[in-house]
């Protein structure tokens, strides 16, 4: 479904991604790992438009068509249904729980698919539905992350790029983003995730690459990769 080859990214004069190559397969949970300035997040913004790479080809192939995501602008992209759920939540403080779903549906239409997404999102996350009248603003961090993915949700994704989604979040909260991102797989949406908690990531993903110093220096099956030395001790915390 993703097709990423040869990408070259600089921001400024610092040349952050080098010669990136990656897949993900339809329905397919892909996880990224690496260390902080590895370059991950830079991946995300340039697949989602906001960044373009020197050189390199990036291409999203769904049942609509292909769209070279290299060359396609930000809002092509989203229509496309390639939707990015940043890292920091970035929520609208100001506005309601509700406006900010409603947000995340800017590209549909039609109101009952509306009402019937919102109540999905209602059903993964209750306490958007009670807190529906508040400002975002108020929410605790992991209730405004659940805000976050319900609104990239509202979008149809059908590929769902997620940017750290358990930073600075308590371990019950992570395990019910988790379990979120598990039942999401499982309906078949197709991911790819940046997550600072390896060991989590790698359980849950079907095929993970591991990013050093802006390259993709490992890849393999999840399971596969947290039986690699490398990894074990470089991103895992287990001493050779």
């Amino acid at each position: 479904m993703l097709e990423v080859r040869g990408l070259d990214v600089f921001r400024g004069a610092t040349h952050v991604l080098k010669d990136v190559s990656f897949n993900v397969a339809r329905g397919e949970l892909a996880a990224l790992i690496g260390a902080n300035g590895a370059g991950k997040s830079t991946t995300l913004l340039t697949l989602s438009g906001l960044l373009r790479p020197r050189s390199g080809l990036a291409v999203m192939r769904t049942e609509g068509g292909e769209i070279d995501l290299t060359r396609a602008s930000a809002e092509r992209i989203v229509r496309a249904g390639l939707i990015h759920c940043p890292e920091g939540r970035q929520i609208f403080q100001s506005l309601t729980v509700a406006e900010n779903l409603a947000m995340g549906a800017y590209t549909r239409s039609r109101r009952e698919e509306i009402a019937a997404a919102t109540a999905e999102v209602h059903e993964l996350f209750p306490i958007l539905k009670e807190r529906a009248s508040l400002p975002a603003g108020s929410l605790s961090g992991g209730e405004q992350m659940m805000l976050a993915i319900g609104r990239a949700l509202l979008a149809s994704p059908k590929l769902l790029l997620l940017d750290e989604p358990s930073l600075g979040l308590a371990p019950k909260v992570v395990e019910t983003i988790f379990d979120v991102i598990a039942r999401l797989k499982a309906q078949g949406v197709t991911i790819l995730l940046i997550e600072q908690n390896a060991v989590m990531a790698l359980e849950i993903a079907d095929r993970a690459y591991v990013m050093e110093n802006g390259r993709i220096v490992l890849a393999g099956a999840g399971r596969e990769l947290m039986d690699n030395d490398r990894v074990r001790q470089s991103y895992l915390g287990v001493p050779l």
